[in-house]
């Protein structure tokens, strides 16, 4: 039977909208889909899908409409690929009802400068940052004011001008934590280890995987819901986020903050939209079961140029999948593998093995 928290049907908007559909599908809900790749597993979910260009508003409006048009729907939510488009939310919350955090919260979150003063604010550690070019050009991160996935990231060097913000970099663990968050109170989901995926000398620091229920120490734990006590207050956080941190020796550094559904929420459970609009409504309780087995998702990058073979049969752990025939550039994403095991250790072993698999897969067509 279908919770009454879940709607019949939702507008999902996302640069990639598989997982975000796939939740809903778990949850019972019908989705109409507008993402910039319309994926096979995407489009066969999906009541109805769209594909566009970019998120931006002048590429979805006429998608949007339609939906509107043909579908009467009220409801959306939204995924990755809106931080480079801040405003396509305060479009879409002029007629639709946004199941998330608001446009206000959106932007201000995505606010480099304004962020940062408020971790100072309330006292969170956070890396050494300037908004000026530093003198030196040792150990710093060049940073865009608007960006998701680690794209256009880089070390800074003598030579480098862009219009961004410098980091100081830190050695250590990358990790990150689930959590919901409603009006009273911030539920932790689990915290998890992320890599980047360093192949390409253009993006360095571009989001190569992640994997759940990563070892972190219970005082570290307790300074990150401290930490995130105050920061979904602060913003008056709602639903699914997540905050990434490094982890170096026994000190963390507040990253940021994803102001909406992760890649993560994907490796707890077919059960996290309920957590989501639970939180959203301001019901949280103890009733979606989570899942406790560790699992991991990776994102895997064309090394070359890649034509789908016509007739491939994906294995089951593949996500994500292109469409027949479609043309993958070389550094742009194939599709997305998951694996599972009873520890960390056999996750990431059978991660690695269904690497190998695929590249056979897509090598040989069979």
């Amino acid at each position: 039977m279908q919770s009454s928290l879940v709607p019949k049907c939702l507008l999902v908007i996302a640069k990639s909208a598989r997982m975000l559909v796939q939740m809903c599908v778990d949850s019972g809900c019908e989705v109409v889909a507008i993402d910039c790749f319309v994926d096979s597993d995407t489009r066969q979910m999906a009541k109805q899908t769209y594909q566009v260009s970019s998120l931006a508003w002048d590429d979805i409006s006429a998608a949007v409409a339609a939906v509107r048009e043909i579908y009467g729907l009220t409801e959306l939510l939204y995924g990755s690929g809106l931080e480079a488009y801040p405003e396509t939310l305060s479009y879409l919350e002029e007629d639709w009802r946004i199941i998330g955090n608001s446009a206000a919260t959106f932007h201000h979150i995505q606010d480099k400068r304004g962020f940062f003063a408020r971790l100072d604010s309330l006292a969170i550690r956070h890396p050494l940052l300037v908004f000026t070019k530093p003198e030196d050009s040792v150990d710093w991160l060049l940073k865009p004011w608007r960006g998701e996935g680690g794209l256009g990231i880089r070390r800074c060097n003598s030579v480098d001008f862009a219009d961004g913000y410098w980091q100081r970099y830190i050695e250590g663990r990358s990790l990150s934590v689930l959590f919901a968050a409603s009006r009273d109170e911030v539920e932790l989901i689990g915290f998890n280890e992320q890599w980047v995926d360093d192949c390409y000398s253009e993006h360095p620091f571009m989001f190569g995987g992640i994997a759940s229920h990563a070892e972190v120490p219970v005082a570290i734990q307790t300074e990150i819901a401290d930490c995130l006590g105050r920061l979904a207050k602060s913003y008056e956080l709602r639903g699914l986020n997540s905050l990434d941190f490094m982890l170096q020796g026994d000190n963390c550094y507040v990253l940021e903050i994803n102001a909406r559904i992760s890649a993560s929420a994907q490796l707890y459970g077919k059960s996290l939209l309920m957590k989501h609009l639970q939180a959203y409504q301001n019901r949280l309780d103890a009733s979606v079961e989570l899942s406790k087995e560790p699992s991991a998702y990776q994102i895997i990058y064309a090394q070359k140029k890649v034509t789908i073979p016509e007739r491939l049969t994906w294995p089951i752990w593949v996500v994500d999948r292109p469409n027949p025939s479609a043309i993958v550039a070389t550094g742009e994403p194939i599709c997305s593998i998951i694996a599972s095991g009873k520890n960390s250790g056999q996750v990431l072993d059978n991660l690695h093995r269904q690497q190998r698999i695929l590249a056979n897969l897509l090598e040989t067509g069979l």
